[in-house]
């Protein structure tokens, strides 16, 4: 496969795009009271992320909260890890078959997170003069001018989290610089606040574009750079403080909340595409009725992949085993497959030459 962090976001633009039903949502609502059954395990590092040395969870875990109605969508991506699977020619092929015709979550849910992260931070950061600082065309997420380095990228509901090694009086001279030109992208941020060791900054508010007021927060330190923009009833800085306090232990993490989503994130939560959620009133054709979701893929030099599922359910009956039987890993060429009760855990791999990954 030439899985060059380009045809990666091209694939995933047209995964999404053909699955914009799917895109409505991937769980039904529950009330996350399922019994925690985790095994207490001992956590290891993985070559693709690194992991929670309590808990046997990723560490970008800390950063995951739900919002103010219950409910939490992620996506996670190891932008630098990505950059080792660039072609040697520096291609940028287009996949010439449509991705979502395989039918296998496992192949869509992660890259569609991946579409999802990098379009919003994509249109974000530009708007909050970020520019200069955040490149999605670079190896790694961050300029090569910049001091800046930034490797991960992570979608928290309606939040972005740049992870890496942030030069932060850097960061802050790109949100508070005035620019003279009217015609100069980015909003001027002033200090509001501080949390914990973020600094946080607001810019005011402004016409985004439809008609409506609108204003962006972004909270700066060492190793992250927090941005979210106003919602319908939740402005920036409360939605970049969220995430904030529950990195800081401040506020219950996603983990804390349900135990049925820390089984499925420990069980499916690395790789270098992560995709997660629960508690929302949507349904996904692939997946019908799933509580909680967490689907991941990572590569591989030779150009295979391996992929990790794993779901909830208020109840599995034999239509919806059936379904999942025929759906989950269809396209791979190895799978293991288990089906208990209301939980549902699948390994997949495919070759370099699989047809999916072409």
């Amino acid at each position: 496969m030439n899985l060059d962090r380009r045809h990666l976001l091209r694939l995933t633009g047209a995964t999404a795009t053909a699955s914009a039903a799917a895109l409505a949502g991937c769980t039904s609502a529950d009330d996350g009271d399922d019994d925690d059954e985790n095994g207490d395990t001992d956590a290891e590092t993985d070559p693709e992320g690194e992991t929670n040395e309590s808990s046997g969870l990723p560490d970008y875990e800390r950063w995951l909260a739900s919002d103010a109605d219950g409910e939490l969508l992620f996506s996670y991506v190891d932008w630098a890890g990505l950059e080792a699977f660039e072609d040697d020619d520096g291609d940028d092929p287009v996949p010439d078959d449509d991705p979502t015709d395989a039918e296998d979550p496992m192949l869509e849910l992660p890259l569609i997170g991946v579409f999802l992260a990098a379009m919003s931070a994509g249109f974000a950061a530009p708007s909050a003069g970020l520019d200069r600082i955040v490149d999605l065309e670079d190896d790694t997420l961050a300029a090569d001018d910049a001091e800046t380095t930034l490797d991960e990228l992570l979608l928290v509901n309606e939040t972005l989290v740049f992870l890496g090694d942030v030069a932060t009086e850097e960061v802050v001279e790109a949100l508070t610089d005035t620019d003279d030109d009217p015609y100069a992208a980015g909003a001027t941020f002033q200090h509001v606040d501080d949390i914990g060791d973020f600094g946080l900054y607001a810019s005011e508010a402004d016409d985004d574009g439809f008609g409506a007021a609108s204003s962006q927060a972004v909270a700066v330190g060492a190793d992250a750079i927090v941005l979210a923009s106003d919602s319908e009833d939740v402005d920036g800085v409360d939605h970049v403080r969220t995430v904030l306090e529950a990195e800081a232990g401040d506020r219950e993490r996603a983990t804390d909340e349900r135990d049925e989503f820390d089984w499925a994130l420990e069980a499916a939560g690395e790789g270098h595409a992560v995709f997660g959620t629960y508690g929302g009133e949507e349904d996904l054709d692939d997946v019908e009725e799933a509580s909680t979701i967490v689907s991941s893929l990572a590569f591989d030099a030779d150009g295979s992949a391996e992929g990790n599922f794993a779901a909830t359910f208020e109840s599995i009956d034999a239509e919806t085993e059936a379904e999942l039987e025929a759906e989950l890993g269809a396209t791979a060429d190895d799978l293991s497959l288990e089906i208990e009760s209301d939980r549902v855990t699948a390994r997949a791999s495919w070759e370099a030459d699989n047809e999916a990954l072409e």
